[in-house]
């Protein structure tokens, strides 16, 4: 917790001095240079940040040319600047632009703005920008790093990074106060009272620790408390009334444990292997976008807190850190999976592919539930608030997006089973298929292929109303057992065999069942807050769970160290549960444990 510590000052002071007015990166000390770009995200959201999401990212990082032994750890270091003009000067040498020259072009037909010290021109990437052009447009001759950073890779404006649509003409050089002051992004009151309470919210919580945290739900109440209005819109946001995301867990208050009691219990272990490689617990950290609007150091807390513990993170394709800079994190042979949205152009899609097989990532996790973006409304809401339209016509053309619906726009929303073919011939990683909602789909995941499947619904983000992942193992248990390993294939509830042999703790693998012809492995994700969510699962067939939102709000609310206890609050309340069922390790986990109660 003490890593806010710098922040808190630093962020005061930028507030009311670095968006009101401009400082180049390169006639400042490191030390705010380092303050400014690691700014608590908490305390961002100035007008328009909801819709400025790196879904270009996911377009453009591909074209990396990345070399393993040379990524240097750009988390927690002043990051040179590494963009280079080609304008106006020979080798070596970087162009200047004048702060004059900016301002000048808020009435000419180009649109230039200015970002950590550089200036680019962006008149050709207005109608690329995912979330339209009107944020560029009402921001144009302006210094915008205050709307930019807390959105981005700290990569991303590196050369080699840029879309070809944008230009980098050089580094700022400031001519007066006067244009000084034109330059500066201008903060709502309500915007600074918003970070003033955040602030405070902060020392409070630092103040008591993360002692204070007993449970994951313990996390999600003080992330809402700590992060800005339009994070936690997108956080906590679901599909229309959010019905399926009530529902992910509340499926799981269905079903009963039948614990075995007077069992020798003193020695537990919850170690397993996901896809092969070794877990503490069961449970992986599921992908989740923008993990930097609730902290600065985003997705790298989570891989190394991942590493601290000894779980695998699977990271998402819109994640606001690069995978250059999650890999760098990751410790020496640390797995990390990786959640892959197929892009329409398919020889981008390509190349993140082929990037990920260079970096060395285990495994993909290829999504299917997600097609188009789902109709969240705090999401779409929040963002209206903070970023109004500016014209009637635009109102009524009903544009606003929120984050989520931004990020979307590059999917491919005809990507179908035949497409799997094609993503096995660009890669000899495991596949598997994340978003299934059917026993019809596992069915057809391993007939196409596919190493297995992740029972989900998006974190009820996308169709509301739709199955949960436990509904759905419960429905393949039901009506194509034979996905399942062959011990896990038979009816949950009391057993005649165990009945007639009490002594016996789980009952001998079926008669006549045979292992697939190929490991097919099955995986839950949703709804998952407790460690006894994690057994019933497992006891019902699941080899292993995955949890979003929960390493969301851990990071938020702790950094590496929040997420570090987040799982030390599922590994205790896993090994609890085991021993109070009488198991003392995963494989005694069994249907005869559980029984689902019937409507």
């Amino acid at each position: 917790m003490s890593s806010f510590a710098p922040l808190r000052k630093a962020a005061s002071n930028f507030v009311r001095t670095a968006p009101r007015s401009f400082v180049s990166r390169r006639s400042t000390s490191s030390q705010v240079t380092s303050s400014t770009r690691r700014i608590d995200q908490r305390l961002i959201i100035g007008a328009g940040v909801a819709i400025s999401v790196p879904t270009y990212l996911y377009l453009t990082r591909a074209r990396l040319d990345y070399q393993p032994d040379t990524v240097p750890d750009k988390v927690n270091s002043d990051i040179p600047d590494q963009v280079r003009s080609t304008q106006g000067g020979g080798k070596g040498q970087v162009a200047k632009v004048s702060s004059k020259d900016v301002l000048d072009k808020k009435d000419s037909d180009e649109f230039w703005v200015v970002i950590n010290g550089d200036v680019y021109n962006v008149t050709e990437f207005l109608d690329e920008h995912p979330g339209g052009r009107e944020i560029i447009e009402s921001n144009r001759s302006k210094d915008v790093s205050y709307i930019f950073n807390p959105r981005h890779p700290s990569d991303q404006l590196n050369a080699e990074n840029l879309p070809p649509s944008v230009k980098h003409l050089g580094v700022l050089e400031i001519s007066s106060e006067e244009e000084k002051e034109e330059l500066q992004l201008k903060i709502s009151k309500s915007e600074l009272d918003e970070q003033d309470l955040l602030q405070k919210r902060r020392e409070e919580f630092d103040e008591k620790g993360l002692g204070q945290i007993i449970n994951m739900r313990d996390f999600e109440k003080h992330a809402e408390e700590l992060c800005s209005k339009v994070a936690w819109g997108y956080y906590a946001s679901a599909a229309d009334d959010e019905i399926t995301k009530e529902t992910n867990n509340t499926d799981y208050k269905k079903i009963r444990f039948r614990p075995r009691v007077l069992r020798p219990v003193k020695e537990v272990d919850s170690s397993t292997k996901i896809l092969g490689y070794d877990s503490t617990i069961p449970l992986w950290i599921s992908p989740a976008a923008m993990a930097k609007l609730g902290h600065p150091d985003g997705e790298v807390n989570l891989t190394k807190g991942a590493a601290a513990t000894g779980i695998i993170q699977c990271i998402s394709s819109f994640a606001s850190c690069s995978v250059e800079e999650i890999a760098a994190a990751r410790t020496n042979n640390q797995p990390l999976f990786f959640q892959l949205y197929v892009n329409s152009k398919r020889h981008l899609a390509k190349e993140v592919i082929s990037k990920i097989n260079r970096l060395g990532f285990n495994a993909i996790l290829l999504t299917v539930d997600a097609p188009v973006g789902g109709k969240r409304e705090r999401d779409i809401r929040v963002k209206g608030e903070f970023e109004a339209p500016k014209s009637d016509a635009y109102d009524k053309q009903g544009d606003t997006k929120g984050v989520a619906e931004a990020i979307f726009s590059a999917v491919d929303p005809d990507l179908n089973w035949k497409d799997l073919k094609w993503i096995r011939e660009q890669t000899d990683l495991p596949i598997i298929i994340k978003g299934v909602q059917t026993v019809e789909d596992a069915v057809q995941a391993y007939k196409y292929g596919a190493d297995g499947v992740v029972l989900s619904n998006h974190g009820g983000r996308q169709l509301d109303t739709s199955s949960t992942g436990i509904s759905t193992l419960l429905e393949i248990r039901k009506h194509a057992p034979f996905l399942l390993r062959p011990e896990y294939r038979i009816p949950h509830g009391p057993s005649k065999e165990l009945v007639q042999n009490p002594d016996l703790l789980v009952p001998s693998l079926p008669a006549n069942e045979k292992p697939l012809e190929r490991k097919f492995s099955i995986f839950v994700d949703g709804g998952i807050w407790r460690g006894t969510d994690v057994v019933k699962a497992l006891c019902l067939g699941a080899e292993a769970v995955g949890v979003g939102r929960g390493f969301l709000f851990a990071q938020t609310v702790g950094g590496v160290d929040g997420a570090i206890h987040a799982v030390k609050i599922f590994e205790s309340e896993i090994q609890l549960a085991m021993r109070l069922l009488g198991a003392n390790k995963l494989s005694d986990l069994r249907p005869s444990m559980v029984d689902v109660v019937e409507n």
